[in-house]
């Protein structure tokens, strides 16, 4: 019964407020403007971030942190006209520790007529070894014509909880690998994530990578500090390793620490690869993609027995396909769009002889080389298998450098993470080669042996054969002769 008052006394107020005019003094018809806590989370407990609201969603009277990202608490005031700005103050109660957290801004917000809601910061300085709270209270308001609080009596949102619960720092790579061109005093910038936050002097003081260098570098953060959710490093080369002959890599590898473990990429490569003559007009790569279309895919020929039922088949599946971005001193870059502009600084290039897969939603994956299919138990999101979306993927090297219609492919050797259900990583390093042909106007084939590598999964080494085509309108390919085919893995 009391529930259905409240919703009677609810819809009765916003009835009131849309049915009637407004006054000059912040009220619609007696009926006043109110200021509140207005923390709104998704349905993955995330907080959103004003300017993100929802009016489907009802705002939290408390939430249970368990990061040492910097928490923002929106307070929100509901007014038609604000002809003075109006400030609220605020009063902070902790079971913790004083230095634990910063708060800003200091015991008041504010609000003018063209912003409306006003945040406050909670900044974590260190960890917190036990449950703590933080209780935030709306105290008093400047203009007495506005409403402390919702205009009911059951939830007034003056007060908000934070619950401070054990917390678990994670780190991972945005990427995992990157070309240079080898030039002395290259610089190329990586970005460290840390999707719960860090401390930085927790990073100062400890040495979060190991490497293993094929060329001489420097190495230095840019910016600890200057936000909880990433960093970005910078490498500087103090050699030149311009030998197109020669592959130089160096690998980079995040390493599980009693306050931060790796999730998703935990290695990078910086590889300068072997360089290959190839004519840049040929641009080979973008017959297999279509910017246009964000749905748009290469189709997959691959053989198994994931049935094990002992004969091998070609199943289909596809991939979402994408050009590679590279800088325009790429060697191998063609320019894709000057963004109607005449500032080459806006200029998109692409490379002209790789394409990735990856996948138009940002939280999800595709199917890269129909590994899906490989495991059973495994996570299929981008934040834990992030080697599900590889790119780049595949590398072309036209006959001759100049051919339009044939070739070989390199399939690009790396390390993708791929993860299963319970969230423990597992490294696969990838290679391969084949080739590829124009079969009939406008449709590529393209014929390829994949290997994939991890001792605890496999043993060793696995590999398989596929075919690709960038258009479903190809000719079924015959089966092979052999019987020596993949079957499907459990990620345990």
């Amino acid at each position: 019964m009391t529930h259905t008052k409240t919703i009677l006394a609810i819809a009765t107020v916003f009835t009131m407020m849309f049915s009637c005019s407004k006054n000059d003094d912040n009220t619609v018809d007696n009926v006043p403007s109110y200021v509140r806590f207005n923390f709104l989370t998704n349905s993955n407990n995330e907080p959103l971030e004003y300017p993100q609201v929802s009016s489907a969603i009802i705002p939290s009277v408390s939430y249970t942190n368990t990061s040492v990202n910097t928490l923002k608490v929106p307070v929100t005031l509901t007014s038609y006209t604000l002809e003075n700005e109006v400030t609220v103050n605020y009063s902070v109660a902790s079971s913790s520790n004083e230095d634990l957290f910063t708060i800003s801004p200091v015991n008041q917000v504010s609000f003018q007529n063209n912003q409306l809601t006003d945040t406050i910061y909670i900044n974590f300085n260190k960890r917190w070894s036990s449950e703590e709270s933080i209780i935030l209270n709306l105290e008093s308001v400047s203009d007495t014509s506005i409403n402390l609080g919702n205009l009911n009596s059951n939830e007034t949102n003056t007060e908000f909880t934070i619950n401070l619960e054990p917390i678990t720092t994670t780190y991972t790579f945005l990427e995992n690998r990157i070309e240079i061109t080898g030039a002395a005093g290259e610089q190329i910038d990586f970005t460290v994530n840390f999707p719960n936050g860090y401390l930085p002097s927790e990073i100062e003081t400890s040495n979060i990578f190991k490497f293993l260098n094929g060329f001489d570098y420097s190495i230095e953060p840019l910016d600890i500090g200057e936000n909880t959710s990433t960093i970005n490093y910078r490498i500087t080369l103090n050699e030149s390793i311009e030998n197109d002959d020669v592959l130089y890599q160096t690998i980079i590898t995040l390493i599980d620490s009693e306050n931060y473990t790796t999730t998703g990429n935990s290695t990078l490569q910086i590889v300068k690869p072997i360089k290959s003559d190839r004519d840049v007009t040929v641009n080979i790569a973008a017959n297999f993609y279509n910017l246009s279309d964000s749905f748009y895919r290469t189709y997959i020929e691959h053989w198994n027995d994931f049935n094990e039922d002992g004969e091998c088949v070609w199943q289909s599946t596809f991939a979402f396909t994408y050009p590679i971005v590279v800088e325009s001193t790429n060697p191998n870059a063609v320019l894709y769009s000057d963004n109607g502009t005449a500032d080459p600084l806006d200029d998109i290039y692409h490379h002209a002889f790789q394409i990735g897969f990856d996948s138009p939603i940002a939280t999800t994956t595709t199917n890269a080389f129909n590994l899906k299919r490989y495991f059973s138990n495994e996570s299929t999101s981008r934040a834990n298998s992030p080697g599900f979306n590889t790119t780049p993927a595949i590398e072309f090297f036209p006959e001759n450098g100049t051919s339009t219609t044939n070739g070989s492919i390199l399939i690009i050797p790396q390390f993708l993470t791929i993860s299963n259900k319970s969230d423990e990583s597992f490294s696969f390093a990838i290679s391969g080669e084949g080739t590829y042909e124009e079969v009939s106007p406008g449709i590529f084939e393209l014929k390829f042996q994949l290997n994939l590598t991890n001792d605890a999964i496999f043993g060793g080494t696995i590999t398989s054969e596929y075919r690709l085509y960038n258009t479903s309108s190809y000719t079924d390919p015959e089966d092979l002769t052999t019987n020596n085919c993949i079957t499907e893995y459990i990620l345990e």
